[in-house]
């Protein structure tokens, strides 16, 4: 059993102090729906609604998947650790019965462009320059390397959805991951793909796009984080123990720690979770001055943000640290 170390007070001192939490509510800056083609003719880039599901016999029994991107770095400081992430669309249309929607991370970047279904949108519209398409990432010349869609195999979130009205998905840590992901590293941002029922006809679900002329009925993302400026401010300052940040940052799954010693002292170096749980101790031994190092394997630990605590019988630096799997 994992224990709760004395040092939780100085976490909670931390959280209470320093990581005063904040919350932001996104709209996607983008956003399409992939209508099901050989020839990827159909989009949907600037209608009022996303689609999910299999159509009826009569559309052809094919397949509708959704695309989201959010600005993640635009609203939120680069050395934010997020804790909570809720996704909140409005489903305006609904086939009978009751499916389950999964969110999955997509892998590569994609297109919205100027294609525009109307009121017919359901069976959308031909695909303009840079829309993304069941074949394409960017019509017409740019494939995804597999049709429908690259996304990660991981589901992120999912939610049953019945009846019209407004629905969520998350707070789960495989979302809090994803985005935190994003904002440590921009580049990987392609945002997420909905994917619902494809193995029975009918089963289609209607949302509202950010193009949708009720705003309060677009896709949102709620992200609450913390910002943990003011813990190097502490660790400034120490003149004679020193603990560096730990690199690679974020890390899969090891990852070094350095700190140096001004005197001999009695050295405690461990890894605590966010609730303060101790999941490992590095060093726990007398040391004499010097620079030393220590690996941390997280091999078995979920993602998520740790933080690693050094106390040399004096003082005590705590820094945080992203596992990302």
């Amino acid at each position: 059993m994992k224990r709760r170390v004395s040092l939780l007070a100085v976490l909670a001192f931390f959280y209470q102090i320093l990581f005063a939490q904040q919350q932001v509510a996104l709209n996607p800056i983008k956003d399409n729906t992939l209508y099901q083609t050989a020839d990827g003719s159909l989009s949907d880039g600037l209608g009022d609604y996303l689609f999910v599901g299999r159509v009826g016999s009569n559309g052809g029994g094919t397949i509708r998947r959704a695309l989201l991107k959010f600005d993640i770095p635009a609203a939120i400081p680069s050395a934010a650790t997020i804790t909570s992430v809720t996704l909140t669309m409005n489903m305006s249309k609904s086939n009978t019965g009751s499916q389950s929607i999964f969110l999955q991370k997509l892998t590569t970047d994609w297109g919205e462009g100027t294609s525009n279904a109307n009121a017919n949108e359901g069976s959308g519209a031909p695909s303009s320059t840079n829309d993304a398409t069941w074949v394409h990432r960017f019509f017409p010349s740019t494939n995804w390397t597999k049709a429908g869609g690259d996304f990660a195999s991981t589901v992120t979130a999912s939610t049953q959805v019945n009846a019209v009205g407004s629905y969520s998905w998350g707070s789960t840590s495989q979302m809090v991951a994803d985005v935190q992901g994003w904002l440590v590293n921009p580049s990987s941002n392609f945002g997420w793909i909905l994917i619902g029922n494809e193995s029975t006809n009918t089963t289609t679900k209607r949302f509202d796009s950010r193009q949708n002329s009720t705003g309060a009925n677009r896709p949102k993302l709620t992200v609450t984080y913390t910002v943990a400026t003011a813990v190097s401010q502490i660790v400034a300052v120490a003149t004679e123990t020193a603990l560096e940040q730990n690199f690679p940052n974020p890390f899969n799954p090891t990852t070094v720690v350095r700190y140096s010693l001004g005197r001999e002292s009695r050295v405690r170096l461990s890894i605590v979770d966010q609730l303060g749980r101790e999941v490992q101790t590095l060093i726990d031994r007398t040391q004499n001055a010097g620079s030393y190092s220590a690996v941390f394997n997280a091999t078995r630990l979920p993602s998520g943000v740790y933080f690693y605590i050094l106390n040399d019988g004096q003082q005590t630096i705590v820094k945080q640290m992203a596992l990302l799997k």
